[in-house]
């Protein structure tokens, strides 16, 4: 009998510690730089990824990446969008920092139907957080970036468009045939187009998306589900710069 208390002390003293272990736990996990772009690969003339839309049985779109520094020594990634008819429609650039990239530009590109040319447009960034490299395990924490915008031929109507983006899951990834390390973030995207001639027009489309990034690949799939637009790309290949030239030439 007299050995319980020490017993219940001995109890006590390990439920306590467990608590204060629990307590004390990290909020965040391992960095996930090495999940987004290989960005050291990507220095020069960079990478070429296409991504397939397997419902389609067609290109969704090509997206070149490539990095590069100024004269400060800050590291860019760069991107360039494409169009299964190897027509530019988008443009970004990202600063590389310790925790994640931030959108520093933004560009579309419209063709103009009776030019043929494109008109370029920039959006005005109003929050830049894009890839977070040290993600919160905090599911109620969202990363965000906001742009806002006017685009050819209807410059009366203003786009605003947001993406939160928050980590969901680590998980494994089959990419030629090789299973890899991956992390999956879950985005909601707000798409909030208004007319600013009060003439009506305005209206508001709200979409679920996943992503898949591969270690050491980067964005490797990505599925929207909205209230306009359904899909599912993913990864099909990466080739050189020179071959995607080859391949416009090739389809002309």
């Amino acid at each position: 009998m007299k050995n319980i208390p020490i017993v219940l002390f001995a109890v006590i003293l390990l439920l306590a510690c467990n608590d204060k272990k629990k307590k004390s736990a990290p909020s965040t996990m391992e960095v996930l730089n090495k999940y987004y772009y290989p960005l050291q690969e990507l220095n020069g003339d960079g990478m070429v990824y296409e991504y397939w839309n397997d419902s389609l049985k067609l290109v969704a779109d090509y997206w070149l990446y490539k990095t590069v520094k100024d004269e400060a020594g800050d590291l860019f990634l760069i991107s360039a969008g494409y169009n299964g008819l190897f027509e530019q429609t988008v443009f970004s650039r990202e600063w590389i920092v310790a925790d994640g990239t931030l959108l520093k530009d933004y560009q579309f590109y419209v063709t103009d139907s009776a030019s043929g040319k494109s008109i370029i447009t920039a959006a005005k960034i109003e929050d830049n957080v894009y890839f977070p490299f040290k993600p919160t395990l905090d599911s109620g924490k969202v990363y965000r970036y906001r742009m806002k915008t006017k685009l050819p031929p209807d410059t009366t109507l203003n786009f605003d468009i947001v993406r939160d983006r928050r980590f969901d899951k680590f998980l494994e990834y089959e990419f030629e045939g090789k299973k890899l390390a991956a992390v999956q973030f879950l985005v909601t995207e707000y798409y909030n187009v208004f007319d600013n001639t009060n003439k009506g027009g305005d209206f508001k489309i709200t979409s679920e998306i996943k992503e898949i990034y591969a270690k050491g690949i980067g964005l490797v799939y990505i599925e929207k589900r909205g209230d306009a637009i359904n899909y599912r790309n993913r990864l099909k290949r990466r080739i050189s710069p020179d071959e995607f030239i080859k391949m416009q030439t090739e389809n002309k």
